[in-house]
């Protein structure tokens, strides 16, 4: 290789090589966190937009809604908001400032979703809007300047109550049920386990299940994992008088001298309203597999599948 085109080599490479370092070199833009707060010590959060509020509180390692209703928070709800939300991170370069952004990014405080935080010391209060954007916008509250956070927030995290409840309403394993009692309009009989084996009985009959029986293990699946997302609160006073001639009760006889009362109402074509323990104030909407699985003929209990 000549001198000349050698030297033109080493160049070009010691060029190259500069331009790779002064990129690496270059200053990075330092991203904060939108809530500056210990992540393990929060124990409160507040959701409000102008239509509804939402209220939680942290009890030992369970979150639970404390307002509009006391229920238990759905933990992949909260598990998603810690995740996304609560240890997000945004540019310190404004988006806009002034009462001109404001009404630019819909930061108004009666269009946006409030987000309020703490962790028993410090409290920090954002408010969240979305023009349809893959991200949402922010600013803290009594703040003019607007931020973008890498994330949606509004249309993920609303205040729709429906989204933060738990779904689970029953959830008891097979060794918790000593004896499962059921009433409806075409018979009436009672379930019994003794150790490993579950016995039938009703006015007629009396039989050992087999192991394999597919109406008991439905059954069992059922009260493992009873779970619904649609709730009709405070609405006793409407359903009442059928409350009071249930189309199906199943009253569950528990460990430690436990009972619990699911009591079954017709609601709409293919869904059932449930009542948990006589207490009007929530009924809960199932479908109407949940009560099929209790309301089968005896047959079906002496069928011996194989395993």
């Amino acid at each position: 290789m000549k001198k000349n085109k050698l030297i033109l080599l080493l160049i070009l490479l010691l060029l190259i090589g500069l331009y790779f370092l002064l990129r690496t070199k270059q200053p990075q833009e330092k991203l904060l966190p939108v809530f500056d707060l210990d992540t393990l010590a929060i124990n409160r959060i507040e959701i409000y937009d102008a239509q509804d509020t939402l209220k939680m509180v942290k009890q030992g390692n369970c979150w639970r809604l404390i307002y509009p209703v006391n229920w238990e928070a759905d933990s992949l709800k909260i598990h998603s908001l810690f995740k996304d939300i609560l240890t997000a991170k945004y540019s310190k370069t404004p988006m806009g400032t002034g009462k001109e952004a404001i009404l630019k990014f819909h930061q108004r405080d009666e269009e946006t979703l409030h987000l309020i935080v703490s962790d028993g010391k410090k409290t920090v209060h954002t408010l969240f809007s979305n023009l349809n954007n893959p991200y949402d916008y922010f600013r803290y509250a009594g703040s003019e300047e607007i931020y973008q956070v890498k994330t949606k927030v509004t249309n993920v995290y609303n205040t729709d109550l429906a989204n933060w409840r738990s779904p689970h309403i029953v959830s008891h394993q097979e060794n918790d049920l000593v004896k499962i009692e059921v009433t409806h309009p075409k018979n009436k009989y009672t379930l019994t386990r003794k150790g490993l084996d579950w016995y039938y009985q009703d006015a007629h009959q009396n039989f050992q299940i087999h192991p394999y029986n597919r109406a008991m293990i439905k059954i069992l699946n059922i009260l493992e994992h009873l779970d619904t997302y649609i709730f009709v609160d405070n609405a006793q006073a409407e359903y009442a008088a059928k409350f009071d001639d249930p189309y199906c009760t199943v009253k569950l006889f528990l460990t430690n001298n436990r009972t619990q009362d699911l009591k079954f109402i017709e609601h709409y074509q293919g869904h059932y309203l449930m009542m948990v323990d006589n207490d009007p104030t929530v009924l809960f909407v199932v479908v109407w597999d949940t009560v099929f699985r209790f309301t089968r003929p005896p047959d079906v209990f002496r069928m011996q599948e194989l395993g």
